[in-house]
C-alpha cells in the first residue's frame, strides 16, 4: 500500500533505542555544563561566557543530530506517492549537513521511479541543495556583504570554531543571489504600501569596482598617450526614494553649501524614505534604469511629477530620456553640486584660491544660479571669456565652464525646483555609490571578477533597501524543490507533510 504526502497525517516514528540513546547523551552534555558553571569558582566572567558559547555549540550539535535521528532515516515505507508516480523505496544515502554547529552525516532513504532518484527527507524538511544550512549561509552572506571574506572566515573560526574556506563563501554568496530577479518580479505583484513622501524620485550615477587581471584586461576604454589601461569597470548605481516637499529660498541653499559654518540647525531638512537601491557591474546600464522604473511604472503622475536627479554626464542622461520617455510629467534636475564646482573654477581663476573673495564670488554666482539666471551668467561669462584678459589656460577653463552650463541649463530651473519643494542635489545616490559599492568593493587590496562582484552587489542592495529578512524567507521557500511534491502547503512542519 503506498504512502501519499498530506498535510493531516504524521511521520512514522524513529528507532527508539537510537532516539534515546542520543536524548540520554544530551542530557548528560546539558549537565556536565551545569556543573562546569556552578564549580567556576571564581574564574573570570569572560573565561565562563566562553566556557558556556563553547559547551552549548557541543550540546546544539548533538541536540540537531537528535532532530535528525528522530525522522527514522525518511523511511516511509516501500512507496509513496508523488506527482510524478509511484516511488520506490532504495537504498540508504547519506549527505552532508554543514550547520552553525558544525558538520553532521544525515542518513536517508533515497527513493526511485524509474532511474530518478530523491530524498523525500531532504525535500520536506527544505534542505539545502549544497550543504551548507541556511542559517549558516545567511550569517556568510552577511559578514561577505559587510567585509573582506577573509575576515568573516577569521570570525567563523574564533566565535564558532568553524572552517570556511574563501571559495566556500564565494559560493554561497553567489548562489544566494539567483533570485535577486525573481523575488523583485514577485514584489511587483504585491500591494504597494503606502508612499512615505509625497514626492517619488529617481536618481542615477556611475562607481568604479577593482577588476582582477584577466577582468580588467577585457574593459575597453580610449586611452591617451602614457595612460595605463583601466583596472576599473564601472557599475550602475540607482536609487528610488519618496520624499517630502521642502520648499526654501535661494539664499538659504546658497548659504548652506558656501558657508556651511553659519548653518542654523534649526533648518528642516526632509528625509528620503521606502529607499530601493540597485547597483549592477553585469548588466547594461539601460536594463538597471528598466529595473528602477519598474518601481515606479504604476504610480500616477498626472498631479505630482517623477523628479529625477543626477550629475552631468551626457550617457546617462540620453538612456534616462529613452527608458522613462512614456512618463510625461517628470521633472530632470542636474545636482547642484556638480554646478558649484564648476562656479569654483571660475573663482580660481578670478581670486586666489583659498581666498575669502573666492568664496563670495562663489556665493554671488550660485544665488544667481538658484534664481534661475543661468543663460544671463553665461553670456557673462562669454563676455569675460573675449575680454582678452586671460591666459590660455585660464580661458580653456572658462570654455569648459559655459560649455558644461549650456549642456544642461535646461536641467537648471533652479527657482522653480525650489518653490516647489524639490530636491536638487544627487546626495541620495552618491551615498548609494559609498555604501552599496565602494565600502565593500573598494577595501585593501581587493579585485573582483564579474560573477563574484555581481553576487554582493546585488545582496549589499537587498541589505541596504532594508528588505534582507524578506528576500531571505524568499529564497529559503524558493530553494525548494517541488517536482515531486504538491506546491500547496509549504510549511516546513515535517509531521504534517507526510501520509502513515
Amino acid at each position: 500500500m503506498s504512502k501519499a504526502i498530506s498535510n493531516d497525517l504524521t511521520v512514522q516514528g524513529g528507532s527508539q533505542t537510537e532516539v534515546e540513546t542520543s536524548i540520554c547523551i544530551c542530557r548528560e552534555k546539558f549537565n556536565h555544563i551545569l556543573s562546569e558553571v556552578l564549580g567556576g569558582g571564581n574564574q573570570e566572567a569572560h573565561e565562563v561566557e566562553i566556557s558556556i558559547l563553547r559547551r552549548m555549540m557541543e550540546l546544539g550539535f548533538l541536540l540537531l543530530n537528535l532532530f535528525f535521528i528522530n525522522q527514522n532515516q525518511g523511511n516511509y515505507g516501500e512507496t509513496i506517492k508523488t506527482k510524478k508516480g509511484i516511488a520506490k523505496r532504495g537504498r540508504v544515502g547519506k549527505r552532508s549537513y554543514f550547520s552553525i554547529f558544525g558538520k553532521l552525516k544525515v542518513h536517508r532513504y533515497l527513493y526511485y521511479i524509474g532511474d530518478e532518484g530523491f530524498a523525500p527527507l531532504d525535500i520536506l524538511l527544505n534542505m539545502p541543495k549544497r550543504c551548507y544550512s541556511y542559517f549558516l549561509s545567511e550569517l556568510v552572506n552577511l559578514l561577505n556583504i559587510k567585509g573582506a571574506y577573509s575576515e568573516g572566515a577569521a570570525l567563523l573560526k574564533k566565535f564558532f570554531n568553524l572552517t570556511l574556506s574563501v571559495s566556500a563563501q564565494e559560493t554561497i554568496s553567489d548562489e544566494s543571489s539567483i533570485y535577486y530577479e525573481d523575488y523583485y518580479d514577485l514584489k511587483k505583484t504585491l500591494p504597494k504600501p503606502r508612499k512615505g513622501g509625497d514626492l517619488t524620485v529617481v536618481s542615477f550615477d556611475g562607481k568604479g569596482v577593482p577588476m582582477i587581471k584577466k577582468e580588467a584586461v577585457k574593459i575597453k576604454g580610449r586611452k591617451g598617450k602614457g595612460e595605463k589601461r583601466q583596472k576599473k569597470k564601472e557599475s550602475l548605481v540607482g536609487v528610488k526614494y519618496t520624499v517630502n516637499p521642502n520648499i526654501r529660498t535661494g539664499e538659504e541653499v546658497a548659504n548652506n553649501l558656501v558657508f556651511p559654518e553659519k548653518k542654523e540647525n534649526t533648518q528642516k531638512r526632509e528625509k528620503a524614505q521606502d529607499i530601493r537601491y540597485i547597483a549592477s557591474i553585469e548588466c547594461p546600464k539601460k536594463e538597471v534604469m528598466e529595473q528602477i522604473k519598474q518601481e515606479v511604472e504604476d504610480e500616477d503622475f498626472t498631479t505630482k511629477p517623477l523628479i529625477c536627479v543626477m550629475d552631468g554626464a551626457k550617457c546617462i542622461w540620453s538612456i534616462f530620456s529613452d527608458v522613462f520617455k512614456d512618463i510625461k510629467k517628470k521633472i530632470l534636475i542636474l545636482d547642484i553640486i556638480h554646478v558649484l564646482e564648476y562656479i569654483w573654477l571660475i573663482a580660481h581663476v578670478k581670486h586666489k584660491e583659498g581666498s575669502e573673495e573666492a568664496r563670495h564670488y562663489v556665493y554671488k554666482k550660485l544665488l544667481f544660479i538658484l534664481k534661475g539666471k543661468v543663460p544671463s551668467y553665461i553670456m557673462e561669462l562669454q563676455k569675460d571669456n573675449l575680454s582678452g584678459s586671460w591666459k590660455k589656460s585660464q580661458r580653456k577653463k572658462f570654455s569648459k565652464v559655459i560649455t558644461y552650463l549650456k549642456n544642461h541649463k535646461q536641467y537648471m530651473q533652479y527657482d522653480l525646483y525650489l518653490s516647489n519643494g524639490y530636491p536638487i542635489g544627487t546626495g541620495v545616490v552618491e551615498s548609494a555609490c559609498s555604501h552599496v559599492v565602494k565600502n565593500r568593493m573598494e577595501l585593501s587590496g581587493a579585485r573582483w571578477g564579474i560573477c563574484g562582484a555581481e553576487a554582493i552587489l546585488k545582496l549589499r542592495s537587498v541589505v541596504k533597501s532594508n528588505v534582507w529578512d524578506k528576500y531571505w524567507k524568499f529564497y529559503t521557500t524558493h530553494a525548494r524543490d517541488y517536482d515531486f511534491f504538491p506546491v500547496g502547503g509549504k510549511s516546513l512542519n515535517f509531521q504534517q507533510k507526510l501520509a502513515a
